[in-house]
């Protein structure tokens, strides 16, 4: 019985080590581009928001304030400073709790509510028609005497 022929035998002994750094050459090269493909493949989009859920409006009351009168609120009002000029006169003015701003005899502080007069102890508002007069807080007396300053300066 024929033994495996010395010519396959020896073509192996031969051809191995080729072989093998073809193979390892084409493992290498497999996972160079498999490698790139994964790292410059272009990105996706990213992904849209969550839908989020918007609190529903407040229901109107418009309709019922002509059943049950204008719906308006009273401002709150506070002077902070007047200059009366007849009718060019301004009033420094906080309403509802804002920040102060200066306002003119005719200037709107509200809907519905405009700044009628300005004099030297308070002012005039007119509402829907109605005026209503604001007086200024009294100014704090000056006080009387020596006031210290803080300690003294020993200009150590």
């Amino acid at each position: 019985m024929p033994v495996l022929s010395l010519p396959a035998a020896d073509f192996l002994h031969r051809h191995a080590p080729g072989l093998l750094h073809g193979a390892a050459l084409l493992a290498i090269a497999g996972g160079i581009g498999l490698w790139g493909a994964l790292l410059l493949a272009p990105q996706p989009d990213p992904a849209p928001p969550m839908l989020t859920v918007e609190p529903a409006p407040a229901p109107s009351l418009d309709t019922l304030a002509g059943w049950f009168g204008s719906g308006r609120g009273r401002l709150q009002v506070r002077m902070t400073g007047l200059m009366a000029a007849g009718p060019r006169g301004t009033a420094i003015l906080s309403i509802d709790g804002a920040p102060a701003r200066a306002f003119r005899v005719g200037d709107t502080l509200a809907p519905g509510v405009t700044l009628a007069e300005v004099h030297a102890h308070g002012i005039v508002v007119s509402q829907d028609g109605m005026d209503e007069a604001i007086t200024a807080p009294a100014a704090a007396a000056p006080a009387s005497g020596f006031i210290p300053a803080g300690p003294p300066h020993t200009g150590r």
